[in-house]
């Protein structure tokens, strides 16, 4: 279950992966210190898949009373190559790297797993393709998270057609994350794509843009996320929230902060008078 219906009262979120190259445990400690207490975690290297160390990131993450959405792998680069080639020995040996990612995302409570998929022009067919991206969701699933195909530029899903392939074919498997400057670096109108998924979409990375910037943070921009969120709403999707920019779209901190409040405000206004965390010190 995601968002409102499975959350309870739902805020946005901030992926840890805005605060790169800080080192994932301080990342979360800045925003909590900021009042933000909802996340993506982006790991960064296998040592943040260890148990010593999740047991660290989940005891700070539950002191503070923190809800972690989704886990993004460090590995989204290499996955034309492990999971989308002819050689199957390769896609065996990934799924299992893969399968610590699912353990991590359950263990820190997150519901969604953050799958890039295969560059075009694409390895191997969309049939063989599907059925690879079928194998790694049910595997998921067992494990009792989501895997969610994300749409990004230069990959094979930053067709939207082709994601609606996917999920006639998949059926309720299918499931989607939706990043808003993915699809304008695509050259898709963001509305249109989100339509087009119907109610298939679960997480969504939200930042925006103008007409000589692909991605700012939200507000800075011309995104409407009311008519993005009511779009999602009529076609029975109700996804999870997280800012997802890069380092250099903000100079502060503190602009992250005003952001959240300004989506918050727009999209969850009930959440406003909800009382205020104490922050993280990681030890």
């Amino acid at each position: 279950m995601f968002g409102r219906k499975g959350c309870g009262i739902l805020k946005v979120g901030v992926s840890s992966a805005c605060l790169y190259p800080m080192i994932t445990e301080r990342s979360l400690s800045s925003l909590m210190e900021m009042g933000i207490f909802e996340f993506e975690i982006f790991f960064n290297t296998f040592c943040e898949l260890t148990k010593p160390y999740l047991r660290g990131l989940r005891r700070e993450i539950r002191s503070s009373k923190a809800k972690v959405y989704s886990v993004h792998p460090f590995s989204s680069a290499i996955e034309p190559f492990m999971f989308f080639s002819d050689y199957e020995r390769r896609f065996t040996d990934m799924l299992d790297l893969y399968k610590s990612y699912f353990e991590a995302a359950r263990y820190l409570g997150a519901n969604v797993v953050v799958i890039h998929g295969d560059k075009l022009p694409g390895r191997v067919q969309d049939e063989k393709y599907i059925e690879r991206f079928w194998t790694i969701a049910e595997c998921g699933a067992k494990m009792g998270v989501t895997v969610g195909q994300e749409n990004v530029n230069l990959h094979r899903s930053q067709n939207p057609d082709f994601l609606v392939k996917m999920k006639q074919q998949m059926g309720e498997r299918a499931k989607f994350v939706f990043d808003i400057k993915q699809s304008i670096r695509a050259g898709h109108d963001p509305y249109e794509f989100v339509q087009k998924l119907g109610d298939s979409i679960v997480h969504v990375h939200a930042n925006d843009n103008s007409a000589v910037r692909d991605c700012l943070l939200p507000g800075k921009g011309n995104m409407d996320y009311y008519k993005m969120q009511s779009i999602m709403e009529r076609n029975g999707s109700d996804p999870t929230w997280v800012v997802e920019v890069y380092r250099s779209d903000f100079d502060n901190l503190s602009e992250i902060r005003d952001s959240v409040q300004y989506m918050n405000e727009l999209l969850f206004p009930e959440v406003q008078n909800a009382p205020k965390k104490r922050g993280m010190i990681w030890r």
